[in-house]
């Protein structure tokens, strides 16, 4: 079988004319590309180019060689692109940003979906923002809607916050404070339990006392702080404890029911939460869009 790449160089000559020419394409010296076009012609069995001063010209069996293979060669040299340009495109080393407390249910699971990425931490939302705006990073996950004109972003996902503990914590008298909507009673109940939360500052359970009993200060003391949301989870299922979460990350625990949904009030509003990316990152963003979605739908 004649090598293909002889073929190649023939197309290159036939196309510019010149042996010199040709080698520029190719990326070959002269000398090969003559040796080449020597060995294409014995193995043909045909002279197929006549040297002139400024040049070759393609003699008569060049001509109907060149019908008879440039469409194929078109073919194969268009697929060869394109599984290149598909190769570099898995090859990419890909970075997202995202908070620390975000990551085990927004991204964990769907490492092997890419071949190499690279995971930024950062909690602040604005700070994130800049770094794809800047294209410093090439998308992330944000609980604000910002845009620009060189941003382009997607809402993924809405949780609320959510109080949640061990499954051997009895909540038989919580439940029916609950139950007869007794905000004062769940208050002074939620405030006698072991607390855990994930910052010194109590964001969350600050944030859920505002929301669900009107009250600015709550009077809860903090026992256990675990600066890593997951991780505070985790050791939750070790103590006889509670916490505020975001319901998307108490999921996992929910289900396999190492910790349990102690009270998700109507009173909390959601949390929306974007993925952006930089205009030049449209494909990455319409993968991940697809990814992230499909999986909050199952």
């Amino acid at each position: 079988m004649i090598n293909l790449e002889w073929y190649r160089t023939f197309k290159a000559v036939y196309k510019h004319r010149n042996y010199s020419k040709a080698a520029d394409e190719l990326f070959m010296t002269q000398p090969t590309v003559s040796n080449q076009m020597s060995m294409l012609e014995a193995a043909v069995g045909h002279k197929l180019f006549t040297r002139k001063s400024k040049g070759v010209v393609p003699t008569e069996y060049a001509k109907f060689l060149n019908n008879l293979i440039i469409e194929s060669l078109d073919a194969l040299e268009k697929a060869e692109a394109s599984y290149s340009k598909s190769v570099k495109k898995e090859d990419k080393l890909y970075t997202i940003g995202i908070s620390e407390h975000l990551y085990k249910s927004f991204l964990s699971s769907k490492l092997n979906t890419f071949k190499h990425l690279s995971i930024h931490f950062e909690q602040d939302n604005k700070k994130l923002f800049g770094l794809v705006n800047e294209q410093e990073i090439d998308a992330a996950i944000i609980r604000e809607d910002i845009q620009t004109f060189d941003t382009i972003s997607h809402k993924i996902c809405s949780s609320s916050l959510v109080i949640i503990g061990h499954p051997d914590l009895d909540t038989t008298e919580l439940d029916e404070y609950i139950n007869q909507n007794d905000l004062r009673k769940i208050q002074h109940w939620l405030e006698k339990q072991t607390w855990f939360s994930h910052m010194s500052t109590n964001p969350f359970i600050k944030l859920f006392w505002l929301h669900c009993f009107n009250k600015k200060r709550p009077k809860v003391f903090t026992n256990y702080v675990i600066p890593n949301e997951y991780f505070m989870l985790q050791e939750l299922t070790k103590v006889q404890g509670v916490c505020i979460t975001l319901e998307e990350n108490a999921k996992e625990f929910i289900n396999n029911k190492s910790l349990k949904l102690i009270w998700k009030s109507d009173n909390y509003p959601v949390r929306d939460y974007y993925l952006v990316a930089h205009k030049k990152q449209s494909d990455l963003f319409e993968m991940l869009k697809d990814i992230l979605i499909d999986s909050k739908a199952e």
